[in-house]
């Protein structure tokens, strides 16, 4: 259960460093077709949030949402990406072990099948961290600079030095 947490709590934080990123660099940029399955950043974002979107519904067992933008597509699903994000972590926080296990039936032309409520997050929170991979090497062919470090080991490193850090403030 706790590597739940831990692993979408992961997802928000490296979705918030690659947005950050892509924000501070020219939004025409991320628009810009290249090698890639998505051929831009732009329908990549799209992608994970749309993706991130189904699999939060079908854990929730509510609607889909559809994604509604109004005005700058891009930076509404940059924007729209860190909610859902949040709101995917908080869920996957209150849940419990045995709700993780409880199955979801999914039955898309290219997948069908019963899979608990753990493996699902597991496969979309995978799932973002592969494309966010792809908008890693879409930027370097755009020329955009200084990536972040998405990696989990320095998520990881960075949420002990934050406790570290909490720790001296209190003794203070």
């Amino acid at each position: 259960m706790n590597e739940i947490k831990t692993i979408t709590s992961y997802n928000l934080w490296a979705n918030q460093r690659i947005s950050n990123w892509l924000l501070s660099n020219e939004f025409k940029k991320l628009s810009q077709p290249c090698d890639s399955s998505f051929q831009t950043i732009a329908k990549t974002i799209k992608h994970i949030l749309e993706a991130q979107v189904l699999y939060l519904s079908i854990i929730q067992q509510t609607p889909i949402t559809k994604n509604k933008n109004d005005g700058n597509f891009v930076i509404n699903d940059i924007e729209k990406l860190i909610e859902q994000s949040k709101d995917f972590s908080y869920y996957s926080s209150q849940l419990q072990t045995k709700q993780l296990n409880e199955t979801r039936k999914i039955d898309f032309k290219f997948l069908s099948g019963n899979f608990s409520q753990g493996e699902l997050i597991l496969h979309c929170m995978n799932h973002s961290t592969f494309h966010r991979g792809q908008i890693i090497t879409i930027g370097h062919q755009l020329k955009l600079t200084k990536a972040p470090s998405t990696d989990f080991l320095f998520f990881l490193s960075k949420l002990e030095s934050d406790k570290r850090q909490q720790k001296r403030q209190k003794l203070e």
